[in-house]
């Protein structure tokens, strides 16, 4: 398993690569207490910039495949300035073609059952907030141990391109399905955003009940805090405040890149 030490400082990796330079030497320069940890979470998740998802129902390969064909539609500003303002991603339940006159979507599934829209600064604030209710937090359904998804069927792609490979591991044990949800969106936005997954990538998904470091080597570790300490969880030390855990990682074969 991981250890808490290295979960830490995937953690802090992702802040400054946040941060993009600026106050990265004071963030150095503090020691990764519990309280420190619990700092940075508190920090990224008071992101007001938000990506919101209209979802009718949830389907593992569709939700993928179109996490990562919205993520590769992002015009190239919006893709920069995502990792700088931790955009959060809000889950609402709702049909998107009752919505399409009165909303502007960014991209919808192919089957037309989910829908997004671009980032912005809305957040609590926004129409469809007020509209719809959140996507139910309910536990994890069943899902296949694998799934084969296709970064996008976008005419810009060369079908005389190699294919890239990608696996992603997503944990299902203690997870909800909203969080499932959030996990893999931010681990396949951002891999797209960093240009680790591109339109000629072919993605495996495993779903694992936790993390093991022989899956890797990772690219890429969504890093949170774990909101049950008590349990089993990543890493020998002793359960307690500040305990990290990692929901899902990615691999190409070659470094680990944080992600929170």
């Amino acid at each position: 398993m991981f250890t808490q030490q290295f979960l830490q400082t995937q953690l802090a990796s992702r802040i400054r690569a946040a941060r993009a330079g600026h106050d990265t030497e004071a963030l150095d320069a503090q020691p990764l207490t519990a309280e420190r940890m619990a700092e940075l979470a508190a920090e990224a998740a008071s992101a007001t910039t938000t990506v919101t998802v209209v979802l009718r129902r949830f389907e593992p390969r569709i939700y993928a495949e179109s996490v990562l064909g919205y993520a590769l539609s992002l015009p190239d500003p919006l893709r920069e300035a995502w990792l700088r303002a931790y955009t959060r991603t809000v889950f609402l339940t709702g049909n998107p073609a009752n919505l399409a006159t009165r909303f502007d979507f960014h991209h919808t599934s192919r089957d037309g059952s989910m829908a997004w829209t671009a980032p912005d600064d809305s957040g609590e604030r926004s129409p469809l907030r007020r509209l719809l209710r959140l996507f139910p937090t309910a536990g994890l359904p069943a899902l296949p141990a694998r799934l084969e998804v296709s970064a996008t069927a976008s005419p810009e792609r060369d079908p005389h391109a190699p294919v890239r490979r990608a696996r992603l591991y997503a944990v299902t044990t203690r997870v909800s399905l909203a969080a499932y949800l959030v996990h893999v969106h931010h681990v396949l936005a951002e891999a797209v955003i960093t240009k680790l997954i591109d339109e000629h990538t072919r993605l495996t998904i495993h779903h694992v009940p936790q993390l093991d470091p022989s899956d890797g080597p990772f690219d890429m570790l969504r890093v949170v805090p774990d909101a049950d300490a008590d349990a089993s969880g990543d890493g020998p030390e002793t359960a307690g405040p500040g305990r990290l855990r990692a929901c899902a990682g990615l691999s190409l074969g070659g470094g680990v890149r944080a992600l929170t």
